[in-house]
């Protein structure tokens, strides 16, 4: 019997991380909270990081690495990860990602003060290389998620609106539900899939904090940063998301996620390209003001700049 039980597992999915591992690793060193073990996998790769966590073996209670031998994608590392993890939480971190102080103890209260909420993520400060923004919108703006199907639709409509590079979330929960990491689609989509299912069995709150500072700049080797992928992932799980669930995504529900996903992936154009695609996309999607705003809001900026 474990007489001094670990409360929260700190999972970390590794790929490729010499080169940010280390500032995440300190961040979670300084963390206010210290009841905590680290567990990280390396999915198939072989640069320095296993020296970098080898390194921070005496800075945390328990550090227990793995590794896969061969790359075996996010969804596999991350059922890994979680089955080995021993804490009643498990936090979700990233190679290469900052975390505040507050994060953990913000967290751990949360999940030990509110037994309804099986899940608690907050604010991420986001950069891809054009400044910092903060995601996701409904919390910046001091609103709450809402619960169950209208959660799942939210989510599903809109797109994860969670921050996955900070979720912490109930063990038995995921237990309990035979909840997984989907290894069905491309690495970029299995939290989106994961908070959707999720949404379905527990309420998930939202801290209206800074949690984690996510840095997406164009020279990171992020699993996330591969948008060909994304893009397809993203549609596939619009589409079996719709076929699973019938009686809770309507067809207006459907084409209006299809239409985020299209806005989304006007995002990625740029110069002429983007003002054409934008214009079209406009006409053709004449009753959903997104495409025009989104025309606008790049003009107006030109303009300034």
């Amino acid at each position: 019997m474990n007489l001094n039980p670990i409360e929260v597992s700190i999972v970390i999915p590794i790929y490729n991380g010499e080169k940010t591992l280390q500032a995440t690793l300190k961040s979670l060193v300084n963390q206010t909270f210290q009841d905590f073990e680290v567990i990280v996998c390396i999915d198939g790769t072989f640069d320095g990081s296993e020296v970098i966590i080898k390194n921070f073996e005496s800075k945390f209670k328990k550090l227990t690495l793995l590794k896969n031998p061969i790359n075996r994608g996010l969804g596999s590392t991350m059922n890994r990860l979680v089955n080995a993890a021993k804490g009643e939480f498990i936090a979700v971190a990233e190679q290469d990602d900052y975390y505040y102080p507050n994060r953990l103890q913000d967290q751990v209260e949360i999940l030990k003060t509110q037994p309804d909420v099986g899940m608690v993520s907050g604010i991420a400060e986001f950069d891809n290389g054009e400044g910092l923004t903060k995601f996701p919108g409904i919390l910046v703006n001091g609103e709450q998620y809402p619960i169950g199907e209208d959660m799942f639709l939210l989510n599903y409509k809109n797109q994860i609106k969670v921050v996955n590079s900070c979720l912490m979330f109930r063990k038995q929960v995921h237990i309990n539900n035979g909840l997984y990491f989907s290894q069905h689609y491309p690495s970029v989509s299995i939290d989106w899939s994961y908070v959707l299912r999720f949404s379905l069995v527990s309420n998930i709150h939202g801290i209206h904090k800074v949690l984690v500072k996510i840095d997406r700049t164009a020279n990171r080797n992020s699993v996330t940063s591969n948008k060909k992928k994304q893009f397809e992932a993203a549609n596939e799980l619009i589409r079996s998301f719709a076929y699973e669930f019938p009686n809770i995504i309507k067809k207006e529900d459907y084409s209006y996620a299809k239409q985020t996903q299209k806005l989304l992936e006007l995002s990625n154009h740029y110069g002429l390209a983007f003002y054409l695609k934008a214009i079209m996309m406009s006409i053709l999607y004449w009753n959903d003001k997104r495409f025009a705003n989104k025309f606008f809001y790049r003009l107006r900026k030109k303009i300034r700049n």
